[in-house]
């Protein structure tokens, strides 16, 4: 009797479970249903244009078709074109001389110019530099050589070599101003400058 009992009471609580999950499905269907309804009809709304917009957009399209004029020339149908003629050509025949073995002047060549003297190129090169009292002096040799220096007193009378720069030789040395003699060592033979002046057997430089 105790065992039916028990039974009796729990058939009860198992209906009740079963119309409570029952009403929650319903209420999730009926929420899925109406917002697909919702989302149907409110793209219908806002999608279609209006009619009043439709025949705006006719209108303008319309108003923006172009007229092509009509051009103001005529034209002669039939009419055929000019053709001018080329202008008569006359030939003229040369005039011959009486004597063609006449004498010609005769055309005397220009006299050549004299040989000018020898152009003076720079060979002492000076910059100064406001900052500091020595100048930047650059020799060049225009001659020939396999190996050229410069000896003087601002080198400590030690040859001073220069390097080979194209048509010529050059060196550049940072010099205290004042007047110096110097001499080109050219393959072991002293050598004055030719564009420089020479006091004593020597070529001389003022830098101030």
């Amino acid at each position: 009797m105790e065992n039916e009992n028990l039974d009796l009471d729990i058939k009860p609580a198992g209906n009740k479970d079963l119309w409570l999950f029952l009403i929650i499905v319903d209420i999730i269907f009926l929420c899925v249903f109406g917002f697909f309804l919702y989302k149907h009809f409110s793209a219908r709304l806002f999608e279609e244009p209006s009619a009043p917009a439709a025949v705006a957009e006719q209108v303008e399209q319309a108003e923006m078709v172009e007229v092509p004029e009509i051009s103001e020339t005529a034209v002669v149908v039939g009419q055929e074109p000019v053709k001018e003629e080329p202008a008569a050509v006359v030939a003229v025949e040369p005039v011959k001389t009486a004597n063609p073995q006449a004498e010609q002047p005769e055309v005397k060549p220009a006299a050549e110019p004299e040989a000018t003297a020898q152009e003076k190129k720079e060979s002492i090169l000076i910059k100064v530099n406001p900052k500091s009292k020595y100048r930047r002096v650059t020799f060049r040799w225009f001659g020939e050589g396999k190996k050229v220096s410069i000896v003087s007193g601002f080198t400590m009378a030690k040859p001073q070599p220069l390097k080979k720069r194209g048509e010529y030789w050059e060196t550049t040395l940072s010099i205290a101003p004042g007047t110096y003699k110097f001499l080109y060592v050219v393959d072991g033979k002293n050598t004055l400058d030719p564009y420089a002046e020479e006091k004593d057997g020597r070529s001389l430089v003022v830098i101030e």
